[in-house]
């Protein structure tokens, strides 16, 4: 939409202000906010460029992306890890509806969204009921098709028919949010349509990189059940996805049924681990009575779509006896370095930092693991933290030599084992395995509604609860233990 560039200056600072705010006044009356974050990028941009850069220039692009009104800063300063915390502010307050900071191979780059009017738009739902599993059968015609754009409402109307407003992912009932992704080919899916345009049924995939998705949102319309039609579906899917050159599927099985767990096992996935207070609550239509007390938990499924190419993976201790389990079940061709010495690494890491208003959520990619990246997660967490956070996952460069020594702090900062993704990364350095780990704020994690496929799964997803329970209490334990020695020294002194 527009691209300007500025001196890394106040004045300069002052003109990229306004220029956020006149274009977002263009769309909705929110410029004020866009001014002001744009001010406080450019201001922390100015301050990483006092080293003697020589391009000390700022450059803004503004541009509208499906729902929402993107600003990107970039800058050619010192490396950036994460949004300032006047940003973060922000984001916290529900000016901003995400952050993220990253390198693009050539500058620094600090991007800002904020909702249009139609983001915010819900599907109507007032003449709606939510059906259940009695519901009479239909006999009315389908036809199987790839799902557009326009499906959008009639996919949202769907899911409500099917689960009421207890759907995890949210987005699913702002229509117009799913077809701006289904326009730019983020979200693809395949669906049973009435003649008269509603969904009977919908599997649908998302791209999380390149070539590997997330498949989900897997729904049959109680009237139209018994027919085969989510088999279709998955099957037309994957041969879909086989031909856009896909090679990995992540699937998110939700905790409080197997069913979902025991699908993705007989597909060929393999149980890899789990998300542990992802979501915010959520109440499943006949399965939990009310809003669940806390933020909720899935599961981490992975099969792949092509055989894979054997790797070594490079796992920090604390977390090998779970990646060893992972492997075992799965067979993939892995197998795990030794760890020796003080690796070989640059000095500086290089990662993405993104924080999510709508689920309290952050996520940092990993693209090189430098000297400095436990220096580089703490300070993302404390980010975090001060800004409400309330889960935070890292992924990680699993292939990377010496990663089990650089990474061997983590659990030190509270960050647990999550899950293991062969080949999720593509390119030519390598396959591309990542190790996810995670943060969550509220340790009081009650699994007694979980239901489990098998006791393997079961003992893994348990043992990662043990986990995140004990290495995010450590600070705690520290903290009394040192309180507790300062009381003794003072009674000593006496």
């Amino acid at each position: 939409m527009f691209s300007l560039t500025a001196a890394g200056d106040e004045d300069g600072v002052a003109v990229l202000a306004a220029a956020a705010l006149a274009a977002l006044e263009s769309h909705t009356r929110a410029g004020e906010g866009a001014g002001l974050a744009v001010r406080q990028l450019a201001t922390d941009a100015r301050h990483r460029l006092s080293g003697g850069v020589e391009d000390s220039t700022l450059r803004l692009d503004g541009d509208v992306r499906g729902t929402e009104f993107v600003l990107a800063l970039h800058d050619f300063g010192e490396p950036v890890s994460g949004p300032p915390e006047a940003v973060l502010a922000l984001l916290d307050a529900g000016v901003v509806t995400s952050a993220e900071a990253r390198i693009d191979g050539t500058s620094n780059v600090s991007e800002v969204r904020f909702a249009l009017p139609r983001h915010n738009a819900l599907v109507d739902a007032l003449d709606m009921e939510v059906l259940t599993e009695d519901a009479e059968r239909s006999d009315e015609p389908v036809t199987l098709r790839s799902i557009t754009p326009d499906d959008a409402p009639a996919l949202a109307r769907a899911l409500y028919r099917c689960y009421g407003w207890s759907y995890p992912n949210p987005t699913m009932y702002y229509p117009d949010r799913v077809a701006a992704l289904l326009a730019s080919g983020e979200r693809i899916g395949e669906v049973a349509v009435t003649a008269d345009g509603e969904i009977a049924a919908h599997w649908g995939a998302v791209f999380l990189t390149p070539t590997v998705v997330e498949t989900g949102v897997t729904i049959t319309d109680p009237r139209f059940r018994g027919r085969g039609l989510a088999k279709t579906l998955g099957e037309n899917l994957l041969a879909r996805l086989l031909d856009m050159g896909v090679t990995g599927r992540l699937r998110e099985p939700v905790l409080t049924h197997s069913a979902t767990q025991k699908i993705a096992l007989s597909e060929g996935a393999s149980i890899v681990g789990a998300f542990i207070n992802m979501t915010h609550p959520i109440q499943q239509v006949g399965i939990t009575d009310g809003v669940e007390p806390s933020r909720g938990s899935l599961s981490a499924a992975y099969g792949t779509l092509r055989p894979l190419s054997p790797a070594t993976l490079s796992i920090p201790g604390p977390y090998e006896p779970m990646v060893r389990r992972v492997l075992a079940a799965s067979g993939w061709p892995r197998e795990l370095a030794p760890v020796k010495g003080h690796p070989l690494a640059p000095g500086s890491s290089i990662l993405t930092t993104s924080f999510n208003s709508d689920n309290r959520s952050g996520l940092v990619d990993v693209a090189v693991a430098g000297a400095d990246l436990i220096d580089e997660l703490d300070a993302v967490l404390r980010q975090a933290r001060r800004s409400g956070v309330e889960y935070l996952q890292v992924r990680l460069p699993a292939n990377q030599r010496g990663l089990a020594t650089l990474a061997a702090g983590l659990p030190e900062l509270g960050f647990g084992y999550a899950a293991l993704f062969p080949a999720f990364q593509p390119g030519d350095g390598g396959a591309g395995d990542v190790l996810v780990v995670q943060w969550i704020a509220d340790l009081d994690i009650d699994p007694a509604s979980w239901v489990f496929v098998n006791e393997d799964v079961e003992r893994l997803i348990l043992d990662i609860v043990e986990q995140i329970q004990e290495v995010g209490s450590r600070g705690s334990v520290r903290q009394r233990r040192a309180a507790q020695r300062a009381q003794l020294y003072a009674a000593l002194e006496d």
